[in-house]
């Protein structure tokens, strides 16, 4: 395995700034805000505490906290890196996605690193990197201050650990895998549960007597450094329950979204079928034989993983991301082998470059998601929250009150002003500011006496921002690359009389 591969360096280097630029354009939307705000009272109290100890609460029902307030909807080792960054570098938009873009970029170095364990193949391994570095999904997801970015390196660390155990199993790596199981428990319960059961099942398969015991032991070591956690600070959501309707509508979601979003798996189907009717083999590959256990580790531990997602509740796009590095290689392995080695190299350099660039493999509609990246990472973007967030600290004080539905977290990471829990927010109070989101807010709100008497009593004010749904989060569908121009300018009610200021 070659450390000097200039080809993947140009890529790592255009990856990092694809990952870093212009981190600070826009602010942080609600997740990203908890995240940001968890991480302030982390450094303030020392653990993650969803009350600030003086005016707002972080709600989250119907989970509720801990001991003294203690978040338990999440694991705990994101708000502490997050932490770390703040006392170091202040708090601030950019500070707040920093560690985690470079989380990201240190997974596409680790994928290059497991895909040269699997293969001495460059080609392979410069592909599933440049697949990485282009595909805007994974750049969205991994710049967000968010978990995502974590997870995915640490289910790829734990892979590589493993491997590294199975070449010389000695108790120190398996110490080191063990270490890094207990990074992936405290950063996220849905990609660390399939994850260790994964191992546990490939041990279990092609373990050997020799590998049983340092491993066992290495498992032991994550429980202990797990299971009081479990009981007293961590509480597990969205599992309900399991129906074959909901594991059906699961699974048809997950191909979708893989197939476009991530990786051509309907393309690279079909073209499979017909090189199998064509009796159209593949070339042998030219890197170096890898033992058969270690593909089929991959293979299991995609397997394991996704059967896991059709048991929570919700689905998201996000909650691929661990996997995409692992699906990637695989993608990698398939156009090398079936198209750059095959008798037609120049068409499949042109299938190459579709996969890469362009949409076209995976959606009907051809489109270059590349160029509405780079847009934004060259303009300023403006959401609904730019403008809520710029004339609150513009016109407001510290000692008001503001009722708004949805982005609550937002406003309470970039102002001073109290927050009214937004669950409570039809019922009649009449604070110093009412920020309307239509989108968050039921029709009869808009039809009853409540937002007669608010519009009797404060002031209207139209903001220069464009009320979208979202502020703006990393699904490639939802996400707004540049402003939304569509949707009715954000309202917002000053209640007349009211003191002006600057929070």
């Amino acid at each position: 395995m070659s450390r000097h591969d200039p080809v993947i360096i140009a890529l790592l280097i255009l990856s990092g700034v694809l990952l870093l630029a212009h981190l600070d354009n826009g602010y942080l939307w609600q997740d990203e805000a908890e995240t940001a705000l968890l991480a302030r009272h982390t450094l303030q109290f020392g653990y993650p505490r969803g009350y600030d100890g003086r005016q707002n609460y972080i709600e989250i029902e119907p989970f509720g906290y801990g001991p003294r307030e203690a978040w338990i909807y999440n694991p705990w080792l994101p708000f502490y890196l997050l932490a770390g960054v703040f006392a170091l570098a202040g708090e601030s938009t950019g500070a707040a996605r920093l560690p985690f873009a470079l989380c990201g970029l240190l997974t596409i170095f680790l994928t290059w690193r497991l895909a040269a364990w699997l293969t001495d193949d460059r080609r392979i391994q410069r592909f599933a990197v440049a697949l990485l570095t282009f595909s805007v999904p994974f750049l969205l997801h991994m710049r967000q201050c968010r978990y995502y970015a974590m997870a995915t390196l640490l289910l790829i660390a734990v892979c590589l650990a493993y491997l590294a155990f199975l070449a010389r199993p000695t108790l120190k790596r398996a110490m080191g895998l063990a270490a890094l199981l207990t990074l992936l428990f405290h950063t996220n319960f849905g990609t660390f549960i399939p994850c260790a059961l994964a191992l546990f099942l490939h041990q279990a398969g092609w373990g050997s007597r020799e590998t049983s015991r340092p491993f066992l032991i290495g498992m032991g070591l994550v429980i202990a450094l797990t299971f009081p956690w479990i009981l007293y600070f961590y509480r597990p959501a969205f599992i309900g329950a399991v129906s074959l309707e909901r594991l059906y509508r699961h699974l048809e979601y997950y191909v979708r979204v893989t197939n476009k979003f991530l990786v051509p798996i309907g393309f690279m189907a079909a073209m499979s079928g017909v090189f199998a009717l064509t009796r159209r083999a593949p070339p042998p590959s030219n890197g170096t034989r890898r033992p058969s256990a270690l593909p089929w580790f991959i293979v299991l531990m995609v397997g394991v993983q996704v059967a896991f997602l059709l048991i929570p509740d919700q689905r998201h796009l996000r909650y691929l991301m661990p996997l995409f590095p692992l699906l990637v290689i695989g993608e990698a392995w398939w156009f090398v082998r079936w198209w750059l080695g095959g008798p037609w190299p120049r068409l499949g350099w042109v299938m190459v470059a579709l996969a890469l660039f362009t949409n076209v493999l995976r959606s009907p509609h051809a489109a270059v998601p590349l160029v509405d990246f780079v847009y934004e990472l060259t303009h300023r973007y403006v959401g609904p929250m730019e403008g809520v967030v710029g004339y609150l600290r513009s016109h407001g004080r510290p000692d008001q009150v503001v009722k708004i539905p949805y982005d609550d977290r937002t406003i309470m990471f970039y102002t001073n002003l109290k927050v009214e829990r937004p669950s409570e927010f039809l019922r009649e109070t009449f604070p110093d500011w009412v920020v309307i989101r239509r989108g968050w807010i039921s029709p009869h709100f808009f039809e009853g006496s409540y937002l007669r008497r608010i519009q009797a009593t404060y002031e209207r004010i139209e903001l220069d921002a464009p009320d979208a749904y979202w502020q703006n989060r990393e699904d490639p569908d939802l996400h707004h690359f540049r402003r939304a121009w569509w949707p009715p300018p954000v309202v917002i009610y000053r209640k007349r009389g009211a003191p002006h200021g600057k929070t």
